[in-house]
């Protein structure tokens, strides 16, 4: 069965087969595509693919390696015969592994990524990896061990004071800034900063920050001085909007107003919202909300007297729809799949309006067109239950072996 994937980071050909690669029937853009010599003649092969950023040949001979690779004195005092690596990723030298034993060690490295080596090691490193040649690797030279950190890390005062010595730090994910972290200690006990994906900062933290940072691949998104970072989907009623006095929220997440929050009490308790997102509210108070989103990224969808949010994935049956009593604007931000009873009178008894931003799954395409004039904001689609396999196939990949 042929598959179609989309983007991907890294494509791993070095164990393809003409099999494997002709079972792709199309991919996106490639950033890199990892090869050996007996493999190359795939390359050809991958003619539904976009755009390859860069192509690496593994030299022959050489292990491949891809990862984090560490290499410690014990590795260098039992190494007798001559090693021949090829890393895609990270390797660390210990700052225990002495300038002699590098020099005279058999290791052969070639890299693509990056190499962290003591000060003492720095200038050797260096000279092997340009004599080796044949790919590209960021050297870095610390004074402290670097600290790797993976996936989303809260940097706050505990972080800081986990460590007795300053830290070189890496964080290959997200990391975000404590709005309370205490910046002097953060100067203090940070010699460096390197992100390999995305940080999170407030706009007071911006000097300390860039003073720290050394290499980005990603972005900083700074959040505005004075405003409430929310980093989940946040509800509002007439009892919980009372615990905010002029508040100023900054979100890319669903904002959802219930209809007991008068016009009076939203705005004592909002006074501005930055969101990507969307914002739900009632009719009687979408005025109020558009004065309060200067972005015009943000998507306000108001209702009536009843709507419906849904956030996960849902299956609804005609006696769900008919429970209601009364249309409701149906807002779908996940999965929504309609049972095969619902008929076109349900629909137009239960359904005022439909704001896409997920999957609405039918039982049959008579169904899908019904749905179509109710639509508001379409940034999903309708599915026929059924025809899902004709859609089948991988989103983005950041890497992929075939």
């Amino acid at each position: 069965m042929s598959r179609m994937i989309g983007n991907v980071g890294m494509l791993d050909l070095t164990q393809a087969t003409e099999e494997s690669v002709t079972s792709i029937e199309r991919i996106g853009n490639v950033g890199l595509v990892i090869y050996r010599a007996e493999s190359a003649h795939l390359l050809m092969q991958l003619k539904n693919a976009g755009n390859i950023g860069k192509t690496l040949e593994i030299p022959e001979g050489h292990r491949y390696y891809s990862g984090t690779l560490r290499l410690d004195e014990e590795y260098f005092q039992l190494l007798e015969q001559p090693d021949r690596v090829f890393v895609n990723g990270t390797v660390i030298i210990d700052k225990e592994v002495s300038l002699e034993a590098f020099q005279n060690s058999t290791l052969h490295l070639v890299v693509n990524g990056e190499v962290y080596a003591h000060r003492h090691l720095a200038g050797a490193v260096t000279a092997a990896l340009i004599k080796a040649g044949g790919a590209s690797a960021e050297i870095y030279a610390y004074e402290y061990e670097p600290r790797f950190e993976s996936g989303k890390v809260q940097l706050n005062n505990a972080y800081l004071a986990s460590s007795n010595e300053p830290m070189d730090l890496v964080f290959n994910g997200m990391v975000h800034l404590d709005k309370e972290l205490d910046m002097e200690q953060f100067t203090a006990r940070i010699e460096s900063i390197r992100v390999n994906g995305k940080a999170v900062i407030h706009e007071h933290q911006s000097p300390y920050f860039y003073d720290k940072l050394k290499t980005i691949n990603g972005l900083v998104e700074v959040i505005p001085a004075g405003f409430e970072y929310v980093t989940k989907p946040l509800r509002l009623n007439g009892r919980t909007v009372r615990r905010f006095k002029g508040h100023k929220f900054y979100t890319k997440q669903p904002l959802i107003i219930e209809a007991d929050v008068s016009r009076d009490a939203f705005s004592q308790a909002v006074s501005e919202i930055q969101s990507t997102s969307f914002i739900i509210c009632s009719e009687e108070i979408e005025d109020l909300v558009w004065e309060r989103c200067p972005s015009l990224n943000t998507e306000i969808i108001s209702y009536e007297r009843l709507f419906v949010f849904i956030h996960g994935e849902e299956t609804w049956s005609r006696d769900q729809l008919l429970a209601l009593e009364q249309p409701a604007n149906f807002i779908v931000d996940g999965t929504l799949t309609l049972d095969e009873d619902v008929t076109e009178e349900d629909i137009k008894a239960s359904v005022s309006s439909l704001d896409l931003f997920g999957e609405v799954v039918v039982g049959e395409k008579r169904i899908k067109g019904i749905l179509y004039p109710y639509l508001r904001a379409n940034n999903g689609s309708i599915i026929v239950k059924g025809t899902e396999d004709e859609l089948a196939g991988i989103g983005n990949v950041g890497m992929l072996s075939l």
